[in-house]
């Protein structure tokens, strides 16, 4: 057993091809990849098959610790797809003695595993298979609301490459299509019940390093923006220029009569806000609609795509719309863009009741909806009319990565799924309409106020955002939310890692960890992919486009930050220092 606290000490395997289930000591992996992305991904390196829900060691212990890392081989990209959840499933995980669920192998039948402290079950799914996500948490909770679940919709169920997991009616680890490969195994969903206590090394402490955590993320600027943002965040993510319309077009001329209409629709229905496990940013809206109360996600731009890519000027069908994804298990991002080139193709006009007919479509896969479930880029191949994808065809954030160089080079370099899970919340996004506030930041990390220019094709630019992205899979392995990470010291989170688990890291030990896992991200696609860093060819050529000579330069440039070959391949002696050398063929 693990000697180090904070963590169960155990991740169990299921097998579904033989009905199975073993444990391993969660401290053969824990000392060089901490836990959540780094403990998957180590794990997914040497068994492809493998889908992780991994939580990491600060998971229920400190504001924010809510989270948990899946990881899988992602069909659309055929690389790693990784996404992050939070909610009260990966704390219920803990709290019934597990660190992770590793999920192998593929059952003839739909089943669901059940785990109740250390009884584990797998059960027939037969009468849940053909429910949504949203049916499908309801009937499992339905007698017992303490279960917390982790499920698909009918999305996954048919392979939709899009396909999301949830983890309530609000949380997602939607990214990269792992819906579909929970579909392929046939298992409909998870379902925990914990009880038992998880003890940090110094719990007096931690409480002290717990309170200045908390001090820092309520004093945030973070902290408050989320009091007010359930109604203004349409229109300030209008302002911040980030959402591209339509099928990536620049400029749509009811764009800010339709965000003023989301404001003032979202004032009229907005009954609250809510938060996931012991954290106090509460960014998630709650909305009364029809006499239905939802929550909706503030922080990622979910409802915004909704509303811009997809053209809707009428608030009340962008809501239909986004109920309509979420409850389906969608990756909104996904399904927008795939929506929004569909209309290019006259298969559907935006910002009408036919969006809703063919997320239908798409999720049943009729019709066109068969091919257009493939993703966006199978779609354009199919259709023969090119269409707008970042690295391996997965397609687009909200955001327009034209107009921010940063997240172009992100999109491209990218071996662990969408662009925001390296530079969510880098400070070129806010620019602007906080431009001092960007340019402190650069200067601050970097010491070149340029980096913070969205425009900038700058070596300072590449130097922060391999910094921002350390710091991201920091967060993910850690099993805290990003947004708090960022608004605190790393020092602190250090400290609470001693705190919790009684090994004593440096800030520094932490980046190195990053380090360890962003290159083991790399090797694991130069195992199973091409190792291109490639975007859409569309980014290059429609205005405003990108310069290619200089992104080429600047990847050449993240390359050697990361110790890697002009090719993007890691070189011997980066592989030796980070310990990784017995993983792979040098």
């Amino acid at each position: 057993m693990l000697k180090m606290s904070g963590y169960t000490g155990e991740i169990l395997f299921v097998d579904l091809s033989s009905g199975t289930f073993r444990t391993e000591p969660t401290e053969k992996y824990a000392k060089d990849f901490l836990g959540g992305r780094g403990i998957a991904t180590r794990i997914l390196y040497e068994n492809p098959d493998a889908l992780a829900f991994m939580t990491g060691p600060l998971t229920s212990f400190v504001p924010s610790g809510s989270r948990m890392d899946v990881v899988g081989i992602s069909p659309v990209t055929g690389l790693i797809g990784g996404s992050s959840t939070g909610g009260e499933f990966p704390v219920a995980l803990k709290f019934a003695g597990y660190d992770g669920i590793v999920v192998t192998g593929k059952s003839e039948k739909p089943v669901f595993i059940r785990i109740e402290d250390s009884e584990v079950s797998i059960e027939s799914a037969g009468e849940l298979w053909g429910l949504n996500a949203f049916e499908t948490i309801d009937t499992l909770t339905k007698d017992d609301p303490d279960l917390k679940v982790a499920c698909i919709g009918r999305a996954g169920e048919n392979g939709v490459k899009f396909a999301g997991i949830a983890f309530s009616h609000r949380n997602l680890a939607s990214r990269g299509g792992l819906g579909a490969v929970m579909g392929a195994k046939k298992l409909k969903a998870i379902v925990v019940h914990g009880t038992k206590a998880v003890s940090p090394h110094d719990p007096n402490e931690l409480m002290s390093i717990f309170e200045k955590i908390k001090e820092s993320i309520v004093n945030s600027g973070e902290f408050l923006r989320f009091k007010d943002w359930h109604v203004n965040f349409v229109p300030t993510i209008l302002k911040l220029k980030m959402p591209y319309f339509g099928d990536y077009e620049r400029e749509w001329e009811k764009a800010e009569e339709a965000a003023m209409k989301a404001k003032e629709w979202f004032e009229r229905h907005t009954v609250g806000r809510a938060s996931c496990f012991s954290c106090p940013l509460r960014c998630w809206g709650v909305v009364n609609y029809e006499g239905e109360t939802l929550p909706i996600n503030l922080c990622q731009g979910t409802f915004p795509a909704v509303t811009f890519t997809l053209k809707t000027e009428d608030p009340e069908l962008a809501w239909r719309i986004y109920r309509k994804c979420q409850s389906e298990g969608l990756d909104m991002m996904s399904a927008t863009a795939v929506i929004a080139y569909a209309s290019r193709l006259g298969l559907v006009r935006l910002g009408t009741e036919e969006v809703l007919e063919l997320i239908e479509k798409i999720v049943t896969r009729q019709d066109e909806g068969n091919i257009l479930a493939e993703g966006i880029k199978k779609a354009s191949e199919h259709f023969g009319v090119p269409a707008v994808y970042m690295k391996g065809g997965m397609e687009s954030w909200s955001s327009d990565v034209r107009p921010f160089v940063g997240s172009a080079l992100a999109a491209a370099v990218a071996d662990s799924g969408s662009v925001n899970r390296a530079l969510y919340g880098f400070p070129e996004f806010y620019y602007h309409i906080k431009k001092e506030q960007a340019e402190m930041m650069a200067t601050r990390f970097v010491g070149d106020v340029e980096a913070a220019y969205p425009w900038s094709y700058s070596e300072s630019k590449v130097r922060f955002a391999v910094l921002w992205e350390n710091l991201h899979i920091i967060a993910d392995s850690l099993g805290v939310c990003v947004i708090a990470l960022l608004t605190t010291p790393l020092k602190l989170w250090a400290e609470a890692y001693e705190a919790v688990t009684g090994e004593k890291i440096a800030e520094e030990e932490l980046m190195t960890a990053a380090e360890r896992i962003r290159t083991l991200e790399r090797l694991f696609t130069l195992k199973h992919g091409d190792g291109r860093d490639d975007l859409s060819p569309r980014l290059f050529k429609d205005e405003p486009r990108l310069d290619k000579e200089k992104l080429e330069e600047m990847k050449r440039v993240y390359y050697s930050l990361r110790g890697w070959d002009e090719k993007g391949v890691p070189k011997p002696e980066t592989i030796e220092k980070l310990g990784i050398s017995g993983l792979v063929e040098l």
